[in-house]
């Protein structure tokens, strides 16, 4: 992997969502590139027990999400610890503005049932994303939860 894919990182959950992500990096999101992606043969499924995402494998599916450029060393160590021991880093097979590449993900560190429910971005930030912000200690105080 070349230093420039080792910057890439195709994001398919919560972190799809700006503020989501702008809180665990904790700066602006200016300096970074953010480009819609799909990763072909996966699909995102509820993790077990949880209101976010896993990806895994599955031939016939496409899994939407983003790929991050211009993540710093100090941004993904921020990621490795939003993402905890549930996720491993992994490569996987990207296509963006029709090109194809390899990106990091965080990718499930347990087995996911392929049987499990279909996880989507639109659903989550619908349904679940204002508890989930309130509910998740990572983001320390979201700006919708700001002191006036």
């Amino acid at each position: 992997m070349t230093d420039h894919n080792a910057e890439m990182l195709f994001v398919y959950g919560t972190l799809r969502d700006r503020e989501v992500l702008q809180s665990v990096l904790g700066h602006s999101l200016d300096s970074l590139s953010l480009v819609a992606a799909t990763a072909l043969g996966y699909r995102t499924v509820y993790y077990p027990g949880q209101l976010y995402p896993a990806l895994i494998l599955a031939d016939e599916d496409v899994a939407s999400g983003i790929v991050i450029t211009g993540l710093s060393q100090s941004d993904m160590e921020r990621l490795d610890a939003y993402e905890g021991d549930e996720y491993q880093k992994g490569q996987l097979r990207v296509v963006a503005n029709g090109l194809s590449f390899d990106a990091l993900a965080y990718l499930p560190a347990q087995v996911i049932d392929p049987a499990a429910p279909c996880w989507t971005f639109e659903v989550w930030v619908e349904k679940d994303r204002a508890r989930w912000i309130v509910e998740e200690p990572a983001l320390g105080t979201p700006v919708e939860q700001a002191p006036t």
